[in-house]
C-alpha cells in the first residue's frame, strides 16, 4: 500500500481471487457488446459511444479490446474459464473469429477497427467489424 502512495496511484484491496477484478468484468462486458452488435440491435461505433457516455468509460468495449489486444483478451477468457467454469467467460465467437483473422487490434492494425501506423484509430466505419445480424 506504501508503494502505491508513493507512485500516486490508487490501491483497491481484494482478497486473493483469479482474475483481476476489471479483467473480469471487462471481459463479461465484451461478450455481452459482442451479443449485442451480432443481434443487430446497434453498430459497434453507437455501443462503444453509448458505454462512453452512459458509464463515462474512456473507451468502450470493442475499443479497450483493440487497445488491450484481442489475443490477450481471449487468453483472460480461457484462464478464468478454466478457473470458474462459467461460461460467462467463453469467448465470444466474434471475438475468436477476429482472432484467427489475425485481426488482434492495434497492434496488427486491424481489429474491431481499423488503425493507422501510429495506432489511430480510423474513423471510417466501413473498415470496423460488422457481422451479419442474426
Amino acid at each position: 500500500m506504501k508503494f502505491v502512495k508513493l507512485i500516486d496511484k490508487t490501491a483497491i484491496p481484494v482478497i486473493e481471487s483469479p482474475g483481476l477484478i476489471s479483467v473480469r468484468l471487462f471481459i463479461v462486458l465484451l461478450n455481452e457488446a459482442c451479443e449485442v452488435l451480432m443481434e443487430g440491435v446497434s453498430s459497434m461505433e453507437n455501443i462503444d459511444e453509448t458505454s462512453r457516455f452512459s458509464f463515462n468509460m474512456p473507451q468502450g468495449p470493442f475499443e479497450l479490446a483493440d487497445k488491450i489486444g484481442l489475443d490477450k483478451v481471449i487468453r483472460w477468457m480461457e484462464n478464468l474459464y478454466e478457473e470458474f467454469g462459467n461460461n460467462r467467460y467463453i469467448a465470444s465467437p466474434m471475438i475468436k473469429k477476429l482472432s484467427r483473422a489475425n485481426r488482434l487490434g492495434r497492434i496488427t492494425g486491424i481489429g474491431f477497427y481499423k488503425y493507422d501506423s501510429e495506432g489511430n484509430k480510423i474513423s471510417d466505419s466501413d473498415h470496423g467489424y460488422h457481422p451479419e445480424p442474426r
